[in-house]
């Protein structure tokens, strides 16, 4: 049975915990299983949280960070709503062409670190003004709303009446993030760099070009979330991105991606997502207030946090000092003079 279980430690006891708080839910939450199809509608609710967290994580990985997710992610959705209502373009191209802007805006990101050597979290903060006052500007005092009937399909749509396609294109997703970070070069370069950049880059890893196509990822996942949520609402507002950022970062945390870099899965991503989705949405069935969710999101945050600290191996946490305990070299005592 073991074999049917992820291999890491960290990613099978989120399984665990995904299995008991989906059984839990289903058991003594009244109305939170509506039958098969309807549990997974639940999903609709929070997914476009997990697109953004897939993008984030594999930036996390190289040790940098994007706050500018959110921005991305309105000024994306604003774009497509604008192209379709305003210039007559097919939504679905619209929905294209926002998406190449998505990479557009996060490959800058990317080039403003490289180039002008500004921290991440710095770089990534002035842009998420800069793409927000933009969304802002082109929303105006009236957004856009009500989009043709068809692309609601990208949002509440499901297969057979019962699998949501948001759900479907999520896993895609996920699986092909996988397969990037496992079994590619690309992936093996993201957590060399995360690791130790100075040896990547003595390695030969064309360290700034890797940031630059890591932050372009970050915006195309930003930018399709934007599309999920504009046609989940069949309407844009500039700030509909706002609430993206601390809940995806958590996710990433929560699934064990440190955010030192270096360490974690695309798996583990998912299962956060999981986990934190199908926590708040049953406890907003239960009754609890969206104040009590976001607060129950940053306590997560922190004891995430804290335990990947604790346990790793790098640092100065508990697994790191076992760990060097353990490799120190044994003294040996001199036998006794005669």
């Amino acid at each position: 049975m073991n074999r049917y279980l992820p291999q890491d430690p960290w990613d099978r006891t989120l399984s665990l915990i995904t299995v008991a708080l989906l059984t839990g839910f289903c058991l003594f939450i009244p109305g939170f299983y509506d039958g098969f199809g309807g549990t997974l509608a639940i999903t609709e609710q929070f997914l476009p949280f997990g697109f953004v967290a897939i993008g984030l994580a594999i930036v996390i990985l190289t040790g940098g960070i994007d706050l500018s997710v959110g921005a991305i992610a309105s000024l994306a959705a604003v774009i497509m709503a604008l192209l379709t209502k305003q210039s007559g373009v097919n939504i679905w191209l619209a929905a294209l062409i926002a998406i190449g802007i998505g990479v557009l805006l996060g490959w800058l990101n990317g080039l403003i670190i490289t180039r002008l050597r500004i921290e991440p979290l710095i770089a990534t903060l002035a842009t998420s003004f800069i793409y927000a006052s933009l969304a802002t500007a082109f929303a105006g005092p009236a957004p856009p709303y009500g989009f043709v009937k068809s692309f609601a399909v990208l949002g509440t749509g499901t297969i057979g009446g019962i699998i949501p396609v948001p759900l479907v294109l999520f896993a895609a997703l996920a699986f092909a993030f996988t397969l990037l970070i496992k079994r590619t070069g690309f992936g093996r370069r993201v957590i060399m760099i995360g690791y130790n950049r100075d040896a990547a880059h003595y390695a030969g890893v064309a360290v700034p070009t890797m940031l630059r196509r890591v932050y372009a990822l970050s915006g195309l996942m930003a930018a399709i979330a934007g599309i999920m949520l504009a046609s989940y609402y069949d309407a844009v507002r500039p700030d509909m991105g706002n609430i993206l950022l601390l809940t995806a970062i958590t996710m990433v945390v929560l699934g064990g991606v440190s955010i030192f870099g270096g360490e974690g899965g695309i798996l583990g991503v998912v299962l956060g997502v999981l986990i934190l989705g199908i926590l708040r949405q049953g406890m907003l069935i239960a009754g609890f207030s969206d104040m009590i969710t976001t607060m129950l999101t940053g306590a997560i945050l922190l004891v995430s946090i804290g335990a990947k600290n604790l346990l790793s191996d790098r640092g100065f946490g508990f697994g790191a000092v076992l760990l060097r305990l353990v490799n120190s070299p044994k003294q040996e005592v001199p036998p006794p003079k005669t």
